[in-house]
């Protein structure tokens, strides 16, 4: 019997009442097995998994693969790994003995896993993969990249950097930690000084970051949609708009710029042939892609802001797609 075993605990982004009506008996089923105490618990990864299960042949079988609690031996049982629950996860959670933990069981275990070690290594150090497609001529935002253990072993190295930056960058700036999801430990400075700085700093040593993307602060971004691309075995599904700070709701597909849309699409085919040349795609990506870049371009040009390949998903971010659906019935083909 061919086994899958599913990566859960992000504890983010409950289901709908709407979906969880919609597949009741097997949300009910898997609620019992996880011994979940309210539908609240069902967050998007449990979702995705009992999808999984539902879909599922009867020669598979789906089993939960909760947070850390598991071994290279429960791995090596496995026919395919999915991860949904990962090293981002893992930090919040364990810290950077977990995340070391969890990348030596992920790189060891002799069973497929999507996306494998390599991929997730790649996507997790943004100035890798930036540095990557800028060769490859994808549009990328300038960036400075900075290690924080150099401030952490000397103080002194926060002037240095404050320096740097003011001859990089004019106005405000925006600084993100790597494994810094959903904004965490995100800022913007619009006045920066010594003072303030080394107390951001400080912050991102106390919730163990290492690695900081420090960017010209681009008010278009605020202003325009985020369009985030989803991906499925190398070929296009849908795509959303978000606006970073915003209270509105995300944009559908239908109601983006078509021709823009058009566009990205074409943009991240470019993404995933190279990718591809390069790395085993994983079962599902995500290609975002932000406004705008700094140049004199009359028409702005978006850039590559970020790639995931775990990425947190709706159900139903595009109207009538059951796309969790889609996952338990294409992962099963794998």
């Amino acid at each position: 019997m061919k086994k899958i075993g599913v990566t859960i605990g992000t504890e983010i982004e409950p289901i709908s009442k709407g979906y969880y009506k919609k597949h009741k008996k097997i949300f009910d089923e898997v609620m019992e097995e996880l011994e979940l105490e309210s539908t609240d618990e069902i967050t998007y990864d449990i979702q995705q998994y009992t999808l999984i299960k539902k879909f599922a042949p009867k020669n598979v079988e789906v089993v939960p693969l909760w947070k850390l609690e598991y071994t290279k031996k429960d791995l090596d049982e496995l026919d395919l790994i999915y991860v949904i629950y990962e090293s981002t996860f893992v930090l919040r959670d364990y810290g950077n003995e977990g995340v070391k933990k969890y990348k030596t069981i992920m790189k060891n275990t002799k069973s497929m896993v999507t996306p494998d070690s390599k991929f997730q290594e790649f996507v997790l150090s943004k100035k890798t993969y930036m540095t990557y497609f800028k060769k490859k001529n994808i549009p990328i935002m300038d960036t400075i990249f900075y290690n924080i253990n150099k401030y952490k072993k000397n103080k002194s190295e926060a002037n240095k950097l404050l320096k740097r930056i003011q001859n990089k960058f004019e106005g405000p700036i925006y600084c993100k930690p790597e494994l810094g999801a959903f904004a965490q430990g995100s800022k913007m400075f619009k006045n920066i000084t010594l003072t303030s700085f080394k107390k951001y700093l400080d912050s991102l040593i106390k919730y163990g970051y290492q690695d900081l993307l420090i960017q010209p602060y681009v008010s278009e971004f605020l202003k325009f949609y985020e369009i985030k691309t989803i991906w499925m075995n190398g070929k296009y599904q849908y795509a959303y708009g978000t606006k970073v700070l915003a209270d509105s709701e995300d944009a559908q597909e239908k109601d983006l710029d078509q021709n823009l849309l058009r566009t990205l699409k074409k943009k991240g085919k470019e993404v995933i042939n190279i990718l591809s040349k390069d790395f085993n795609l994983p079962f599902i990506i995500r290609i975002d892609w932000g406004c705008c870049l700094l140049n004199d371009n009359i028409c702005r040009d978006y850039f590559l802001n970020e790639i995931e390949c775990a990425p947190t998903m709706g159900a139903n971010d595009k109207i009538g797609l059951d796309f969790f659906a889609r996952i338990g019935k294409e992962i099963n083909k794998l």
